[in-house]
């Protein structure tokens, strides 16, 4: 029952910390990014493994319909993804949930199990196991999954390389697989840290061995790791913020103090890494502790070259709380003595935090370590009275209050989603109008987290999220087409209110709130505050038209005659010139509004070219009401600004629901969305007001111009809608076209390796139209069409995965016949060569 005592109150702790951090009426999940990527994504794959009989999707119709191996990050061959096909009928976020917390509370025994084979007693084994619970990087088993759900893996690999450190341990190739599969940007990190562990166990001896088994890893990955390495290459991989690359520094070690997106430790860790440059069995390991973490370029290059953020030193933190524990111990057994100089750099450290709001946290964790480092400095002796060795022991047990806190403190920073918002978010919409392959269906309710969602039974969508996405594809959306950026970063191509978008993309259907739905739209059915509303002017996904404008002359275009030109013609890779005169006509709409608000100050400059602006400081979000003295009807109202701020904060401005957004200069992933582009339809409707909501903050909006385009722009292109046939597995379309005259061949569908048309049963090169997707030229006639897709590097992975499996098979058999050989060799006394 000993044994069991330190695992069971570790559990009893992990449980009590979870409920702790859990604010009541809400999951165990994250509004950023948890909802809409994670667990939207989970499901969206695991529906889509049982609808095409496949483990590894080739295509999901998402973002206009895209390779699925740009989201096979979130969940391809992930073992909570498989054990959610075979539970159809349990929520996804159900699995997602406890398949991370039970990976948490594994990793936290795992780790306890490696110190106690270190031969750390019970009692430092569990205080080393309490700094593992308490880092603040699991922070991420409720927001972004992947930066710590390989750590059972990772610890299991370690295990096996301390269990058997001379060769390769048989299992361990199996478990540098499932870190691969569970999330493969970490693995090189994971990889060396495995190979740093059996090096410090094993000498040079390692390397052979290691690198066998990694190879093996990866190799039995490559179903995944090819094909997904190729779509990475083809499209584009998110970057953050510029930074200095290789001579990047973390200054104020926010790689291992308190940040969720590094290490998430305390002050006592520091201490330990300082205190161990003084002792010889520990300098070399706190000297490469120091450097990794202060040197930014040690993550840039781990993160291959995409960033310097330190959130990529995650799968060291078993080997820097091994060395830290260790230390910990020589220095309560009194092999090593507590020193106070190490406070005289962590003072420096903690200084960097006090304009910060932690430093209220920071100076109670160094005052708190400093304490009790004083009275076990002053306790050393090893010969103390019973009192002295009581209030040792106290002193003891303060350095890990703090640890406690911090954790707890960075769950209370966490946005988790309200039962309420999860249900609404994830639930199926009432009403579903009849699939149709050549017309889109997207949510203008929730887009953000919807914009993953909601594609079974033959459904498309304009839109996604994923940090892999198809530049060519955002340009269009939101470049061309004019479409506002909503969030922080251009990643999410989210629905949006863009009469330009909506008729270009085939959005046939919205779902939306009644006040919101867009003009030229009509309800199907509605319930109290959801509709969902069906416009038939749209364009089909696939169309036949001979109204073309080449490529060439598109690229001259700018401004919103983009918008227009998409609207009008068809582009594509044809020389000549079409008849082109934009319809698009300046405005200077005359508004009229009432007194402003006393929270609003605006102030009206010109420059020397004539441009007005404005400049306006809000002491919160104000809305203001337009009202336009001549209303407009049957045109497009099209307006654009330029926006400068002037804070360290967002930009938000929403004009009659359309919301845009400058995201703040230190944003993660700007969007650097500095001009903000608004179209509003009158077909139906007439518009009478311009509903505006400005922003807390002080920006300046410059270059504000107003155009009218006539809404019969969408109805100028003449085209031949195709006619859906049943499609077969590898089709993403089937269709029969006709082209009395011939022409083009055009659909919506972005155009990607791996695409491939069987036009009247021959094989045809797919062209590029509309500056991004699939089309192809036709003869005059009827014609069938299939438009294929085999996501490229499958075949080839699947089949280097066969073969590693065989090669892992058969260096563990070798191994096991070797360990067999020995064993014998030993037995009879004789001596192995």
């Amino acid at each position: 029952m000993r044994k069991l005592a330190c695992p069971l109150l570790l559990t009893g702790l992990f449980i009590l910390l979870i409920a702790l951090s859990l604010p009541s009426g809400c999951v165990y999940g994250s509004n950023t990014d948890w909802l809409s990527q994670h667990a939207a994504l989970a499901e969206t794959i695991r529906n889509a493994c049982l609808e095409q009989n496949t483990l590894l999707p080739d295509f999901l119709a998402l973002g206009g319909g895209s390779n699925g191996f740009q989201f096979s990050y979130y969940g391809y061959l992930r073992p909570d993804i498989l054990i959610g096909c075979l539970l159809p009928s349990v929520p996804m976020y159900q699995i997602l949930i406890f398949y991370s917390l039970a990976g948490y509370l594994a990793s936290v025994l795992l780790f306890y199990l490696l110190l106690r084979r270190e031969q750390l007693s019970r009692p430092y084994a569990f205080m080393g196991s309490l700094l593992f619970l308490t880092a603040s990087c699991f922070f991420h088993t409720h927001r972004q999954l992947m930066f710590v759900n390989y750590m059972p893996f990772l610890l299991l690999a370690l295990l096996a390389v301390q269990k058997n450190s001379r060769r390769m341990p048989p299992m361990l190739p199996f478990f540098l697989l499932l870190i691969c599969l569970h999330s493969f940007y970490y693995a090189p990190a994971c990889f060396l840290a495995t190979g740093w562990y059996w090096l410090k166990k094993s000498g040079k001896a390692f390397f052979r061995p290691w690198l066998v088994s990694s190879a093996l890893a990866a190799c039995m990955s490559a179903a995944l790791l090819l094909p997904t390495g190729l779509a990475i290459l083809e499209h584009r991989r998110a970057s953050a913020a510029a930074d200095s690359g290789l001579f990047t520094f973390f200054g104020n070690l926010s790689s291992l103090l308190y940040s969720p997106y590094g290490l998430g430790l305390t002050m006592l860790v520091l201490y330990l890494l300082l205190l161990g440059l003084s002792l010889k069995q520990y300098r070399t390991d706190s000297l490469i502790f120091l450097i990794l973490l202060l040197w930014g370029g040690a993550s840039y290059l781990l993160n291959a070259t995409l960033y310097a953020r330190s959130k990529i030193l995650i799968p060291f933190l078993p080997l820097l709380l091994l060395h830290s524990t260790r230390l910990l111990a020589d220095l309560r057994s009194g092999k090593a003595c507590w020193r106070l100089w190490p406070f005289l750099p962590m003072l420096a450290v903690a200084g960097l935090y006090l304009k910060r709001s932690l430093r209220g946290m920071v100076l109670a964790d160094l005052l708190i370590l400093f304490a009790a480092a004083v009275l076990l400095w002053m306790l050393a002796p090893k010969n103390m009275a019973a009192p002295h060795r009581t209030l040792s022991r106290a002193a003891f047990s303060l350095l890990f209050v703090m640890p406690f806190f911090c954790f707890l403190h960075s769950a209370s920073t966490e946005d988790f989603v309200t039962r309420e918002k999860l249900a609404s978010a994830l639930s199926e919409p009432e009403y579903r109008p009849k699939a149709s392959a050549l017309y889109r269906w997207d949510s203008l309710s929730q887009p953000m987290t919807k914009s993953n969602m909601d594609i079974a039974d033959g459904r498309n969508k304009s839109t996604m999220y994923s940090s892999v996405y198809n530049g060519a594809y955002s340009q269009v959306y939101y470049d061309f087409l004019k479409t506002p950026i909503q969030i922080n970063n251009r990643l999410a191509i989210l629905a949006a209110d863009n009469p330009f978008l909506l008729h270009f993309m085939g959005i046939r259907y919205v779902e939306t709130e009644p006040s919101r739905i867009p003009d030229g739209y009509h309800v199907l059915w509605e319930n109290g505050d959801m509709a969902v509303a069906e416009n038939e002017r749209v364009l089909p996904t696939a169309y036949v038209t001979n109204r073309t404008m080449p490529e060439a002359q598109f690229e001259k275009l700018a401004g919103w005659e983009q918008a227009e030109a998409l609207a009008r013609y068809a582009v594509t890779p044809d020389s000549g010139r079409a008849d082109w005169n934009s319809k698009i006509q300046s405005f200077s709409p005359a508004l009229s509004t009432g007194k402003l608000p006393s929270s609003l100050t605006i102030s009206e400059t010109a420059d020397s070219r004539g441009q007005h602006s404005l400049e306006i400081t809000a002491s919160e979000d104000t809305r203001l009401t337009l009202s336009l003295q001549k209303p407009l009807k049957d045109q497009l109202l099209l307006l654009d600004f330029q926006v400068e701020n002037h804070t360290r904060s967002a930009v938000v401005i929403t004009i009659n629901g359309v919301k845009n957004k400058l995201s703040a200069p230190n944003a993660p992933y700007p969007n650097g969305n500095s001009r903000f582009y608004y179209a509003f339809s009158s077909a139906e409707k007439e518009l009478r007001t311009l509903e505006i909501t400005l922003p807390k903050g002080h920006y300046t909006l410059g270059s504000i111009q107003f155009f009218l385009l006539d809404a019969s722009v969408f109805t100028e292109k003449s085209v031949l809608p195709a006619k859906a046939l049943n499609s077969s597995p590898g089709e993403i379309l089937a269709c029969r076209a006709s082209a009395p005259r011939g022409g083009w061949f055009i659909t919506s569908i972005p155009l990607q390796n791996g695409m491939t048309f069987l036009v009247d049963g021959k094989r045809v090169r797919p062209s590029r139209v509309n500056t991004s997707f699939a089309g192809t030229p036709l003869s005059p006639g009827e014609h069938e069409i299939h438009l294929l897709f085999e996501a490229p590097g499958k075949r080839l992975g699947i089949l280097l995965s066969l073969t590693g499996v065989i090669g892992w098979a058969a260096a563990s058999l070798a191994g096991a016949a070797s360990g067999a050989r020995l064993k014998k060799f030993l037995s009879s006394g004789a001596s192995p060569r």
